[in-house]
């Protein structure tokens, strides 16, 4: 059995996982509907087909924007505007309070102030 150096192992073992990891990250997402939530202040987001809705349950602050075009980020997409930035890494989140399993990392800066949280589907597999 002929014997194969490490490096050109770990290739080919990176080659036949590349189209598992990038087969779930959309170029577009299109027309959507996507929820993200986050503890320690408690708050919300909800993307919509045609604007952004933030809300913060510490002071009740909200914020509705038009929804601008998402941009790619280094794994993921980002939402760009003057008082709302949303950027949606893909990669496993878990709740920090329930530690329920979700299918996104996110990150929102809203009005100076960022926040992290979890959004996406619902991953029971991998609850903590």
């Amino acid at each position: 059995m002929p014997r194969w150096p490490a490096w050109a192992m770990l290739a080919v073992c990176g080659l036949c996982a590349y189209p598992a990891m990038t087969a779930s990250i959309p170029d577009d997402p299109g027309p959507e509907h996507y929820e993200a939530r986050g503890n320690e202040p408690g708050w919300r987001l909800v993307i919509h087909d045609r604007t952004i809705d933030y809300t913060s349950r510490s002071g009740g602050k909200s914020i509705r924007i038009d929804r601008p075009d998402p941009r790619p980020s280094a794994n993921g997409r980002r939402y760009a505007a003057d008082r709302l930035t949303v950027d949606v890494a893909y990669s496993r989140c878990n709740d920090d309070l329930s530690g329920h399993g979700f299918e996104h990392q996110v990150l929102i800066t809203a009005n100076g102030e960022t926040r992290r949280g979890c959004g996406g589907a619902r991953r029971k597999e991998w609850d903590v």
